[in-house]
């Protein structure tokens, strides 16, 4: 039963952060590219806006610090463990990422940020999450 906790710890960090950069993704879209969604989908621009990456980079940042505490949150033991784990498939997807380079008008510097933002909010919000379950040497669910 604890490894379906686990796997399910880990499963709810990671669906919350996708989420957080599917909604974000819209709403930087709808804000900061003319044409908001419709545009977006007919083809790419030639360059993104600087507002639509520094909001996608936020969002994907509190996305990341909260996937990190879910994953913590929901752990049955090893709290900052199981934001570890987390952090950890998600370097791996980044350097998938880095390896295939941007996509489309994304600038060459973006996959990496996006990659270290990502692993540094989980570790951080695992982090957070496991200082605030132990209180005096004894670990509170």
């Amino acid at each position: 039963m604890r490894i379906l906790r686990s796997v399910a710890a880990i499963v709810a960090g990671f669906g919350f952060m996708v989420l957080t950069v599917i909604v974000g993704t819209i709403v930087g879209t709808t804000l900061f590219i003319p044409g908001g969604m419709r545009a977006a989908s007919s083809g790419q621009p030639s360059a993104l806006p600087i507002a639509y990456l520094a909001v996608n980079l936020l969002i994907g940042a509190i996305g990341a610090v909260l996937g990190g505490w879910l994953a913590a949150r929901f752990a049955a033991f090893a709290p900052y463990g199981h934001a570890a784990v987390l952090a950890a498939v998600v370097a791996a997807l980044s350097v998938q990422s880095v390896v295939a380079g941007p996509a489309g008008a994304q600038p060459g510097w973006y996959p990496v940020a996006t990659g270290l933002i990502g692993v540094g909010g989980i570790l951080l919000g695992g982090k957070l999450r496991a200082a605030a379950a132990t209180t005096d040497g004894h670990v509170v669910a």
